[in-house]
């Protein structure tokens, strides 16, 4: 039993060692030997791109994974360049093989002459050459290629979809010029047959990576549904006609009395790959947006509004601005359409912005959107990003859950873009909406702050908490242009005791200010009158 353990260790570390030696035997290439290789590529047409690859080498220009741990399979160079990623993979690992794809001889001959140079490359027996990618096949034998390298000058996308459709592939990267191929096919099909990967765009800032793994659909879109059997066909019809192919439709049936879950299930019916229905009892609007979101399989996830409807290529153009930019939150224009009247007025993203890195229509700072009218039936968010931040609607909250949910996502997201279109159609007029209460049910927004408190006042900073402030001074100043007369005093004094209670710190001559700025003869009068009135009682919003 001794003897059978130690032979088990000792093959064990056999096996280890073996492996180490195997894949990184030689110490990694160094700056002197980055020297010592230096005369060697700097003539000829190899010498055209040394000094360009030596600084993409040490920047990590095609990410950090570049050098796959996959060294049993073979590496992929798809253009020479100057040759030194091919001697630095030769320096660094003793046994791969290696295939340079390259139609210029004058170039395979230059390199050869290279790698003799070299001394202890011992190269001759580990790099093979052809002149196409259709000539791959005769050199790889494998059903896996480790690596994948591709120069912008060698790329050609019918032979990359072959190589594709024949191996699996463990990294690609390179980079290609946009009027070659739409670096969306680019990224979706590096997403759907490579492990992993990463391609620079020309012109682009920001390169296509792979931020998380494959989910069953591009856009989850989530559809809260009570009482709203004469619009939903509209709002329905407008999403299955997207041109964005992956794509779920989830209406969630909050227990409506009237026939819109029928309505529903008759059009999942139809378009069973593209709608799922759920019924369940009435919860109100927060907790049929989460119970979507809870169900979403979506990498994206967005909110429509059941007696809305949304132009044909609103995802597309969200989810390609997310992509192309990096982006957890991705917003369009919007367009309001008043019933009555059939009138309708644009409000495109007019905070369209050029950052440091010269991206344009990325979002320098989301925060400055903490004070905006809640918008969020028109953006996309990547669910994980919710999901890891616990970002979702308060369901004890029966009304006007869009403005917590907003600013939460919000003061928290890093990466936003945006683009000017306005393909979301947002109905006003309509009777039972939320915007058209005038009563005590306005009084719901305490609870609201109450609760954003709860959810960001223990690690937000001071910018974010001035944002509040402002936000509450926005929202309650609505509020009191709508509210019944006999409850505007009550609201107005339960809204100077929330602004003192929760930003007492701030200046009193400073808030003044604000009011002023943004405020009227309503709300100045009220903080005027601060000292005089008592906190009252807030009226039940329900």
């Amino acid at each position: 039993m001794v003897r059978h353990r130690e032979m088990w260790l000792s093959r064990f570390f056999y096996l280890r060692l073996n492996q180490y030696s195997y894949i990184k035997s030689n110490s990694m290439l160094r700056s002197q030997e980055i020297k010592r290789y230096s005369p060697k590529l700097q003539g000829g047409l190899l010498g055209r791109y040394y000094e360009e690859d030596v600084i993409r080498y040490k920047n990590n220009y095609y990410g950090l994974k570049t050098w796959t741990d996959s060294i049993e399979y073979p590496a992929v160079f798809i253009g020479v360049r100057s040759g030194f990623e091919i001697i630095r993979m030769l320096h660094d690992y003793d046994l791969v093989k290696i295939i340079v794809v390259e139609g210029n001889d004058q170039i395979i001959k230059e390199l050869i002459s290279v790698l003799d140079g070299c001394e202890g490359l011992k190269w001759s027996d580990r790099v093979y050459f052809c002149q196409s990618m259709a000539a791959l096949a005769d050199l790889i034998r494998d059903s896996s290629i480790g690596l994948i390298r591709v120069d912008i000058e060698k790329f050609y996308w019918l032979g990359l979809l072959e190589i594709f459709n024949k191996y699996t592939v463990n990294y690609i990267c390179g980079e290609f010029d946009p009027v070659d191929v739409d670096p969306m096919d680019v990224y979706r099909v590096s997403r759907d047959k490579a492990k992993s990967f990463y391609w620079r765009v020309l012109g682009a800032k920001i390169p296509l990576v792979q931020r998380a793994k494959k989910c069953l659909y591009e856009v989850s879109v989530v559809i809260p549904a009570y009482k709203v059997l004469p619009w939903i066909d509209r709002c329905i019809s407008s999403l299955v006609e997207q041109n964005l192919e992956s794509i779920e439709i989830i209406a969630v049936d909050d227990g409506s009395p009237d026939d819109t879950g029928k309505r529903l299930d008759e059009w999942a019916l139809k378009y069973p790959q593209k709608v799922r229905v759920i019924h369940k009892k009435n919860g109100g609007c927060a907790s049929a947006r989460n119970c979507g979101l809870y169900e979403a399989r979506g990498e994206y996830v967005a909110f429509v509004d059941a007696d809305d409807w949304v132009d044909r290529r609103m995802f597309s153009e969200l989810y390609r601005s997310a992509i192309m930019n990096g982006t957890d939150v991705a917003e369009c224009g919007y367009a309001e359409y008043y019933e009555n009247s059939g009138k309708v007025k644009n409000y495109p993203s007019t905070s369209m912005s050029v950052d440091k890195n010269e991206v344009v229509g990325f979002v320098n700072d989301p925060r400055t959107h903490l004070v905006a009218k809640p918008t969020i039936w028109r953006r996309i968010y990547r669910k994980e990003f919710l999901t890891s931040n616990s970002i979702c609607f308060p369901e004890h909250i029966r009304r006007f859950d869009d403005l917590p949910f907003q600013f939460e996502v919000f003061s928290r997201v890093a990466k936003m873009s945006q683009i000017p279109e306005c393909y979301y159609f947002y109905r006003q007029e309509r009777e039972g909406q939320d915007v058209m209460v005038r009563d005590h049910r306005l009084f719901v927004h305490f609870k609201i702050f109450d609760w954003l408190h709860d959810r960001v006042g223990g690690w937000c900073d001071t910018t974010v908490n001035r944002y509040m402030l402002q936000c509450k001074i926005n929202t309650h100043r609505w509020a009191l242009s709508k509210i019944e007369k006999k409850y505007l005093l009550a609201y107005l004094r339960a809204a100077i005791n929330d602004i003192v209670h929760y930003h007492g710190s701030i200046d009193r001559m400073e808030l003044f200010a604000k009011v002023m700025r943004r405020g009227g003869p309503i709300i100045l009068a009220g903080i005027l009158l601060v000292s005089l009135l008592g906190s009252g009682d807030i009226p039940d919003d329900n």
